[in-house]
């Protein structure tokens, strides 16, 4: 069973600089999950806001939620930070962050940013990022995929797949040298760039289309401005796999 923490005990008192003038009301809380296997997969669901996962090497998988708003009447701001909620939880199959976020009726702005530590480990991260807002995955190992909302999407570390779908921003990948994917890659910017740093070493069959494509590895089949589509290392009778890169505007496929 998951344990919704609400937010309205952690938040300071109502700030107010000078009579007339915007009210903020801000705060931050935090969860860990001490039951979380490390290693395991960890999905996370967050809206209105950036997201932030970093593995790094700690005990236990954790979470904190941050807001910032600003308006006018006192009584919608506390609504609405009192009113955010968040779930963390864990055990020996995987982990999971969730939040809740209440109606933004009567204040003029809020920013929620949602931070998750992940023990360090093979475990794979998927994000479901909507509204506004960026996402970043640092430093992970595994499957990523990540659904973001408005920003753009950033990740590194020793992926085995990456599955990413950022309609309205640009996306980076860095794998790490050594690293390999084993599992078929999707990247789609429909609204942005996508720029992957992937050792020369990968083996893959790769689609990648956009305005203007440069690809940095030897590509074995059609090379062209906008399409480059073949095998890269002998593709997948090379023990490669399926890499799917779509961008509006550039795919920049590059070596570390």
């Amino acid at each position: 069973m998951l344990l919704w923490l609400l937010g309205c005990w952690m938040a300071p008192p109502m700030v107010q600089a000078e009579d007339g003038e915007e009210l903020s009301y801000n705060g931050s809380f935090s969860q860990t999950a001490p039951g979380y296997a490390r290693g395991k997969p960890v999905s996370i669901s967050h809206s209105g806001g950036n997201v932030s996962v970093r593995c790094i090497d700690t005990q236990e998988l954790s979470a904190r939620l941050a807001f910032k708003t600003a308006g006018f009447v006192e009584a919608s701001l506390r609504a609405f930070g009192d009113g955010l909620g968040m779930a963390t939880a864990g055990d020996t199959a995987g982990g999971s962050v969730k939040t809740k976020i209440p109606s933004k009726t009567g204040i003029n702005s809020a920013d929620v940013e949602l931070t998750v530590n992940v023990p360090l480990g093979p475990s794979g991260v998927t994000v479901t990022q909507s509204g506004t807002g960026w996402v970043e995955i640092m430093n992970c190992a595994g499957a990523i995929k990540v659904t973001s909302g408005t920003g753009g999407v950033y990740v590194s570390g020793k992926l085995t797949a990456v599955n990413i779908a950022a309609p309205g921003g640009d996306i980076k990948v860095e794998q790490t040298a050594d690293g390999v994917l084993t599992g078929a890659s999707s990247l789609s910017a429909p609204g942005g760039s996508i720029l992957m740093l992937m050792p020369g070493s990968q083996a893959a069959k790769l689609t990648a289309k956009a305005a203007t494509v440069t690809v940095s590895h030897l590509v074995m089949g059609q090379n062209g401005g906008s399409l480059v589509q073949g095998d890269i290392n002998g593709g997948t009778t090379g023990g490669g796999v399926v890499l799917n890169l779509t961008a509006r505007d550039r795919v920049d496929l590059k070596q570390p």
